[in-house]
């Protein structure tokens, strides 16, 4: 019972920041709204995904955690289109690696964020259901949708990222 109240509070805490992201976003100076989405996008991989990936390798084996730990990743992928308004490329702040079709392409754009976000709730889905080889295959279709934006690593650049110089 206390652990679905903490789950409850948890949930409730990051849907209202995730509300409140795009307001902020929009109000930010260009140079901290490229922090921000910086600072959100180098904290994935450590904070979320490594433990997605750690399973995926055969390097652990702690399914039960992963129901949580992708709410937690989905709340912070979705903030992520909010992050880049208008006026946050190299135009106004040299050092963004976003791409100028980040802003021409915006649907697209947004629908890979989105892809993201909801390959990586199924993948808390289908760990509740215990199976390590599904949830091994979730995870590659998690990856599968990150290259939607950058090809990989830092250097890969991408559609939406610029090489890392």
């Amino acid at each position: 019972m206390q652990m679905k109240i903490v789950g409850a509070l948890v949930l409730g805490l990051v849907t209202a920041a995730a509300i409140g992201i795009p307001v902020l976003a929009q109000q930010m100076a260009p140079a901290d709204a490229v922090k921000a989405r910086q600072d959100l996008m180098k904290g994935l991989f450590p904070n979320h995904f490594r433990a997605f990936v750690a399973i995926a390798r055969g390097e652990s084996t702690d399914i039960a955690s992963l129901p949580e730990k992708t709410q937690l990743a989905v709340a912070e992928v979705r903030k992520l289109p909010a992050l880049f308004p208008p006026g946050t490329g190299r135009e106004a702040v040299p050092a963004t690696r976003g791409k100028p079709e980040i802003w021409s392409e915006r649907a697209e754009f947004e629908a890979n964020a989105a892809k993201l976000a909801d390959e990586t709730a199924k993948l808390g889905d289908i760990a509740k259901g215990g199976n390590l080889d599904a949830v091994k295959a979730q995870v590659a279709a998690v990856n599968q949708a990150c290259t939607g934006c950058h090809g990989g690593p830092p250097k890969s650049g991408g559609k939406f990222r610029f090489e890392a110089e």
